[in-house]
């Protein structure tokens, strides 16, 4: 589960594993209590602009640190394929696909590598590999991975991103600050929560809560001309992003307000795309 808190002028996200979710449902039917989570390490991370969170780690036996974008929006973990190349890890191919916004791939893979962080070792990755040589582009520091769901669900991740700290818990009970929200998203693995988006009427759904998009919030035409988000009058103006598969025209447009828990964002700036394949799985 995530929480989120107002501290001075910033906010803290914390990320729960799935694990502890089930544990949860678990506890309710047979009284199991979970031992407290513990801090295993903390280290600081770089924010761009867009909210994309970068973290340094190196690689097994690597001395040579690397760059990868903290992503609770992806399904697994990943290595660029530059990257790849250079380090001489071995790939396997394989048949699993991976959608984008901008199309589909077929995978491969290198396998069982570790991640070492200040004080903290998680092995046993499985890493596909990608081509981020337009994120390195745009971003102007050199991409070297994602990191997603195969780490999140390891862990307690708290985000704070006041003092630009990461702090990573062992799984089990843990005690968010007073003075917040808190949220219990649904994993498929990605986090999805409830929100209202409201523009020409208040309009409840179901989003995925995406810390690597790099935008405020990202919807599919369909839901938009299906549920008619839009004010008439609301001007709309033709842009580009970027994901697997490559680039993507959209629209970008802005809606009155989003209600997300206890909070209210008001002129929040929303990307239209054609979601020819299906990334956002609308209709649910």
């Amino acid at each position: 589960m995530f929480a989120i808190y107002r501290l001075k002028n910033a906010l803290i996200l914390a990320i729960g594993c799935a694990m502890c979710l089930i544990a949860s449902k678990t506890m309710a039917q047979e009284e199991i209590v979970l031992p407290p989570s513990k801090l295993l390490t903390s280290f600081p991370f770089t924010l761009l602009t867009g909210g994309i969170i970068l973290v340094r780690a190196t690689v097994d036996d690597t001395k040579d640190s690397l760059t990868f974008v903290l992503d609770t929006g992806s399904g697994g973990i990943s290595f660029d394929s530059a990257t790849v190349e250079k380090l001489h890890f071995p790939l396997i191919k394989t048949d699993k696909m991976i959608r984008g916004i901008a199309g589909t791939k077929k995978l491969s893979f290198a396998y069982n590598h570790c991640l070492h962080f200040p004080h903290l070792t998680v092995d046993s990755l499985n890493f596909h590999i990608n081509d981020y040589e337009l994120l390195t582009s745009v971003y102007g520091i050199k991409i070297d991975g994602v990191i997603g769901y195969s780490f999140f669900k390891r862990f307690i991740v708290r985000i704070d991103y006041d003092e630009q700290l990461l702090f990573i818990y062992s799984p089990g009970m843990f005690k968010y600050p007073h003075g917040g929200h808190l949220i219990k998203p649904d994993f498929s693995p990605l986090p999805t929560t409830d929100a209202t988006v409201s523009d020409s009427r208040p309009i409840p759904s179901s989003f995925i809560f995406d810390t690597g998009a790099g935008l405020c919030m990202l919807l599919s035409e369909d839901f938009v001309n299906d549920s008619t988000l839009f004010k008439k009058k609301r001007k709309h103006y033709l842009t580009q992003g970027e994901g697997i598969g490559g680039k993507k025209l959209m629209e970008l447009s802005i809606i009155q307000q989003v209600h997300f828990g206890a909070y209210r964002f008001r002129q929040v700036p929303v990307y239209t795309f054609a979601d020819e394949f299906n990334v956002t799985s609308y209709p649910i």
